[in-house]
């Protein structure tokens, strides 16, 4: 078992009221990581929403790209545009309702591989993502056609 730990610090910037406040902060993963942050819509900084997408992309990418490199493939390159869709439950509380992840590997010129085994190892990659085995959402892993 391993424990990870990640800061976030906040400080009141401007007015602070029920009408509205700043909500930009940090979050540091390590002295020399740190990430600025805001809230859903800012345009400027990663929101929450954001970031828990990205960790379940990052999360497949790097089992899909351990998976490769166990069967020998070659990957040149890797790239996911993930969304994550936001709803409100019958308490009409906003939850994380669906995410969906488009990764799209790109093999060397040496390593032919079907559609077919594509897929299985996106599927053995989503069955052994901790992250994915963490979240209670469907994730849905759509493959170029």
């Amino acid at each position: 078992m391993s424990e990870h730990t990640a800061k976030i610090s906040w400080a009141k910037q401007g007015e602070f009221s029920h009408k509205g406040f700043d909500r930009t902060h940090v979050s540091e993963f390590y002295p020399d990581c740190k990430v600025s942050m805001a809230g859903a819509n800012n345009g400027s900084f990663a929101d929450p929403e954001q970031m828990f997408v990205v960790s379940l992309a990052s999360c497949h990418m790097q089992t899909f790209l351990l998976l490769a490199a166990k069967k020998r493939l070659v990957v040149e390159s890797y790239e996911d545009t993930a969304t994550a869709v936001l709803a409100k439950n019958e308490e009409g509380l906003f939850f994380i309702e669906s995410t969906t992840l488009n990764p799209v590997a790109v093999f060397s010129a040496d390593t032919p591989v079907s559609a077919e085994a594509l897929r299985k190892m996106h599927d053995k990659a989503h069955h052994h993502c901790f992250i994915a085995n963490s979240i209670s959402c469907p994730v849905e892993i759509k493959l170029e056609s």
